[in-house]
């Protein structure tokens, strides 16, 4: 009867499982269907035992199939066996002790072949119960193939394993959404055209809505989308495609693919990976607050100069691989401890130290698991606030070095010089909060010099002891940093035109070291140079020049349909009104927000414009905008989805006997992102006072180089901001009354133009 009894309650519960969760069993690998029926009916087979308190329904189906179900969901006090490794028949018929993990996520047995003892279990709430499934769907249908990761960590919605119903099984009901909003507002402002005064506005504005929403609902992929501007701006008359096609290959396309060629170089080699062991090998003992902050360190100086997908791809394996060799020794400690505890003429003295034994094992597994969320949500963070360093380490900074009324000031050392130490702040505040959150008080067993030594002989054999290919490769990072550092001081001021232009940029200068890398010959593949074509072919992400270059396509839009002034007016009239600290807190603390919500990317491409305009009309410089609202284009730590970086920590958390979860991030990202936005509006206002001067007048490089000349430098002497000028910008009303007859200097007084010029 007790036979009978489990059998149709596995069966129902399996049923219930497979038609309540598609999304999970869609998500599984080909063989799991097959694994989880045998386990499943080995279970049915064996004896069931009443004294060992098996519990029937969910909990009984979740601990055969591995996976939650719509009732019992795993907890932090609770393991699982997310990995992908299903339970053999003996763990079926125990459902309290699931297989141990080995350093590779596979099963491994206790020492005297039993089983080990599951923590005790305790029923989540419904929001916890939602969260989780919802993460563990999200991380299970994330690729596994790192060349697909890559891919999907920038565009997460098109690679989920949602139902796709709409458009020929194409569109999951969010990106249908995303369409029929993008069109609906189209339409909206190309036929109801709520401005009258700059008409074409009106196009623009549905123009930039549309590419928003196609950003936001990744409704095809977002390189695809920064081609919509190419088509829609010619087509509505807005600008001319000659104009339009300008911004999609300038001398930040340049840099861009310059940069780019040096890190793939870089990722080829596996020098970081290398630098990594070896560093942590130089160390006689290895401490979990000390291989936290060695990780997080060399994440962030390589995501400074190497693409923060990649960086990631490169060191989460091995921060997982620490994490499971600490979980099998916890493991291990807890068989050992039942089998003491199961010796038949044990002594009170010996059951009394099995009971303290297994105790002790129950919280270092806790402690694994804890240690494990902190190395891969320390690589995340690190990530991230390392790319906030340089002008190449994340998108967003192309769009703000590629505006033509910020690029004669904004260079790749200026920016180093001022995002440097904000980023550094930042990455000590990721590295505090996870140390109090994950390391304080924490013993993490199983952490030796053998498994690092274990994981160079690995790396040896991938890719063989350190080459000449790997020392050029590191000279020729070097050089590119060099270069791009100096330039200003050193080439610029000596390579000018009869009159006095600068001709060199850092496009150039980064150019140099990514040709080197065409010329001299590997060492590891002869008769090929360091970098091969095929390898570029394969792997340069052409998709983000048509990124940057839609946003600058955007960006120009914004000036020669007249909408940079109706929406800098709305905003500009705001600015006078607020403190330095206060704006930069509302500007960072707005992006931030809409960062979690969308994407850094789509932000950027839709806010800096916003934000260069509204600058002009309050006669402010650009740059007290600019600013803070780059830098807060990385703080994306709250959500997994909002930044690549975060998509790779949850995706490479599955190979954990317990995966990341949305509310890790939010949690942890919650104080950080709170001080990280008081930080960075401090250190913007005073740093981008020293290294700019933010809070001059509205300089002559301003306002000479915008694109609908709106702008011009009159001789009206008088007080700016504090400071006696002889001359300052003076906006041109360009409105159908003014004509442009009229300007309007920083404190509101208006001037005819045909007398301040």
């Amino acid at each position: 009867l007790d036979k009978l009894q489990s059998a149709f309650l596995l069966c129902f519960y399996a049923h219930q499982y497979h038609t309540c969760r598609p999304s999970l069993v869609s998500s599984t690998r080909p063989n799991e269907t097959t694994a989880a029926t045998t386990a499943a009916a080995a279970a049915a087979a064996a004896p069931l035992n009443t004294a060992n308190n098996m519990a029937f329904g969910p909990n009984a189906i979740s601990s055969v199939i591995g996976k939650p179900t719509a009732d019992h969901i795993p907890t932090i006090d609770e393991t699982s066996t997310q990995s992908g490794s299903f339970p053999s028949s003996s763990a079926a018929s125990s459902p309290t002790r699931p297989p141990k993990l080995n350093r590779a996520g596979s099963q491994t047995s206790s020492r005297d072949g039993s089983e080990e003892q599951q923590l005790p279990i305790r029923r989540a709430s419904t929001l916890e119960k939602l969260g989780l499934s919802t993460t563990i769907a999200r991380a299970n249908s994330l690729p596994k193939n790192h060349e697909d990761l890559k891919h999907a960590a920038s565009m997460p919605m098109l690679f989920t394993e949602a139902p796709r119903p709409f458009w020929g099984r194409l569109w999951t009901c969010p990106q249908l959404v995303g369409f029929l909003l993008a069109v609906a507002s189209l339409l909206f402002f190309c036929v109801g055209r709520p401005i009258q005064e700059f008409p074409k506005s009106n196009e623009m504005l549905g123009v930039t809505f549309f590419c928003a929403f196609f950003w936001v609902f990744e409704v095809v992929p977002i390189c695809i989308t920064a081609l919509v501007p190419m088509v829609l701006l010619p087509t509505l008359e807005i600008t001319s495609s000659q104009i339009v096609a300008q911004a999609y290959w300038n001398w930040i396309s340049v840099l861009v693919v310059s940069t780019y060629l040096v890190s793939l170089a870089m990722e080829e080699s596996r020098l970081p990976k290398r630098l990594v062991l070896r560093f942590l090998l130089m160390f006689p003992t290895m401490r979990p607050a000390a291989l936290l902050a060695t990780l997080m360190g060399f994440c962030f100086v390589l995501a400074m100069f190497v693409n923060s997908v990649a960086v990631m791809l490169l060191l989460a394996p091995f921060a997982t691989s620490l994490a499971l060799a600490a979980e099998e020794t916890a493991r291990n400690e807890s068989a050992e401890a039942d089998a003491e505890a199961d010796l038949e003429h044990a002594s009170a003295a010996v059951a009394s130290s099995a009971e303290r034994r297994r105790r002790e094992s129950k919280n270092l597994l806790k402690d694994a698991q804890r240690f494990g969320d902190a190395l891969l949500l320390g690589l995340a963070y690190a990530a991230s606030c390392g790319g906030m360093a340089t002008l190449t380490g994340a998108i967003a900074h192309y769009f703000l070095a590629g505006m033509v009324n910020v690029d004669t000031e904004v260079n790749w050392a200026s920016w180093l010089e001022f995002a440097g130490p904000i980023a550094l702040v930042c990455g000590l505040a990721a590295y505090i909060v996870l140390y109090f959150r994950y390391i304080f008080k924490t013993t993490v067993a199983g952490l030796s010099k053998e498994l690092l030594e274990a994981e160079e002989e690995d790396l040896l054999s991938e890719v063989g002891s350190f080459s000449r290919d790997e020392f050029l490769v590191l000279l020729i990072q070097a050089l590119q940093l060099a270069l791009l550092i100096l330039r200003p001081y050193v080439i610029s001021p000596y390579v000018t035109s009869f009159s006095g232009g600068v001709l060199v940029n850092d496009a150039t200068v980064a150019a140099i070291p990514a040709l080197l890398l065409f010329f001299l010959p590997s060492e590891v593949r002869p008769r090929q140079a360091l970098l091969s074509w095929p390898t570029v072919h394969e792997r340069l992400d052409f998709g983000l020049v048509l990124l940057v270059g839609g946003g600058m396509a955007i960006n120009s839009g914004f000036a020669q349909s007249g909408l940079n002034l109706i929406v800098g007016d709305c905003i500009g009239d705001i600015i006078p009104h607020l403190g330095r600290f206060s704006l930069n807190v509302c500007i960072i603390g707005g992006v931030t927000l809409c960062c979690q919500v969308f994407s850094n990317v789509g932000a950027a491409a839709t806010l800096l414009p916003v934000m260069a305009s509204a600058a002009l009309q309050a006669v402010v410089n650009p740059l007290r905008l600019l600013l803070p609202a780059t830098i807060a284009t990385s703080l994306a730590f709250l959500l997994p989805t909002a930044a690549p970086s975060n998509v790779v920590a949850l995706a490479k958390s599955a190979d954990l006997a317990r995966m990341l979860r949305t509310r890790d991030f939010f949690w942890n990202g919650l104080p950080l992102t709170i001080a990280a936005v008081l930080v960075c509006a401090a250190l913007t206002q005073i740093l981008g006072e020293v290294m700019f001067d933010v809070d001059g007048p509205l300089p002559r490089w301003a306002c000479e180089t915008t694109i609908s000349g709106n702008c011009i430098f009159a001789k009206i002497p008088g007080f700016v901001e504090g400071r006696w000028v002889q001359e300052q910008a003076c906006i041109i009303n360009q409105g159908a009354a003014a004509d442009g007859m009229i300007c309007r200097i920083w404190n509101g007084t208006t001037y005819s133009t045909a007398d301040v010029m």
